[in-house]
């Protein structure tokens, strides 16, 4: 995904708080092709770090989706001072159903608008149908990139260092990647925190559950004042 996949929330967001949004090196949009080779959530953590002290201004909250959610967790500057992690790696491994994995390899191998339809209606809630702009979205980076594959789980020391840090932790009733009942005791014995569980939706929270995602979002920066 990409920043330009996710302007919904960022407007639902941009009514209540001052927002930057930034597209990750090595992955899909509009930053720099870089991608690192080896220890890639420690790289990536750090690049956050350097991020919020060279562009952000005062505290800030962090919002990460799926693999931002693990470079969330990885960032340790002293301006984050929570994070809202929404269907997020890093935390335990990643699941991939025999359907999911069914509708990934056509799109790999052989991209179309129809097999990008096909893997995102894997991704999501029974009742919910990925919008065209998506579906194009998604074909035009199987034709144009390389996947980075789903990260590994952070460091046990890591996970343990964030117990203490202001967190909320969510993902979608129907995520077929971090269902709640693999990710829900992950959070509770690694991080010391209850899992918040979306109803109607699947691993694109952001698309499938805009409305829910900005206020879950709001109510939990309230607790910090004006972010």
């Amino acid at each position: 995904m990409s920043t330009a996949q996710c302007l919904p929330l960022v407007a639902a967001l941009a009514r209540k708080h001052r927002v930057t949004v930034v597209d990750l090196p090595g992955q899909p949009g509009l930053s720099s092709d870089l991608r690192p080779r080896a220890r890639r959530l420690v790289w990536y953590g750090a690049w956050l770090d350097e991020f919020l002290e060279r562009a952000v201004l005062g505290p800030v909250v962090v919002v990460g989706h799926s693999l931002g959610g693990a470079i969330a967790l990885a960032g340790d500057s002293p301006t984050l001072v929570g994070r809202v992690l929404l269907s997020s790696a890093g935390i335990t491994r990643l699941r991939v159903p025999a359907p999911l994995l069914a509708a990934t390899i056509p799109w790999l191998l052989r991209p179309s608008v129809p097999r990008a339809a096909k893997l995102l209606n894997q991704m999501s809630a029974p009742d919910q149908h990925p919008p065209a702009d998506l579906c194009a979205w998604m074909d035009l980076v199987s034709r144009s990139c390389r996947s980075s594959l789903a990260p590994a789980p952070l460091p046990s020391d890591l996970l343990e260092r964030r117990r203490s840090a202001p967190t909320v932790v969510a993902t979608g009733r129907h995520d077929p990647f971090l269902p709640p009942h693999a990710l829900g005791p992950a959070v509770r014995d690694r991080l010391g925190l209850e899992l918040k569980v979306i109803e109607q939706a699947g691993h694109l929270v952001v698309d499938e559950a805009t409305a829910e995602v900005a206020a879950l979002v709001s109510a939990f920066c309230a607790g910090f004042g004006e972010r």
